[in-house]
């Protein structure tokens, strides 16, 4: 049941991974929790930083699982539409959006706990 959520959260498709061997399903559902919990980290980042700010808890919980769905949408989308390719240059190209993207999230994970230090 987990590996089936992580599996939807990698953007794969579940019925053809049925047919596949059971190490194509554990790269998969590895890939979704990746991308789960880089969600899950963003909202308790963004929370805690607008909590900070704000110093309102309802606010910051629905702005910061707004900003941790964004995320995870966001993080879903680029992980499901890389494709393999022969060329290095190629997939390095396809990457940069997701390099982007876990830098803005590392920014945004490590600035709240900077400021409180």
């Amino acid at each position: 049941m987990i590996q089936n959520f992580f599996i939807l959260c990698s953007g794969a498709d579940s019925e053809l991974l049925k047919t596949c061997a059971k190490g194509e399903q554990n790269k998969y559902a590895g890939i979704g929790a990746t991308v789960f919990f880089t969600a899950v980290m963003a909202f308790i980042a963004s929370s805690y930083a607008l909590y900070t700010v704000f110093d309102n808890v309802y606010a910051a919980v629905f702005f910061g699982l707004i900003w941790g769905l964004l995320i995870f949408n966001l993080d879903r989308f680029i992980v499901s539409t890389i494709k393999k390719r022969g060329n290095f240059g190629q997939e390095f190209l396809q990457a940069v959006p997701r390099i982007v993207l876990a830098v803005i999230i590392a920014i945004v994970i490590s600035k709240p706990l900077e400021m409180k230090i």
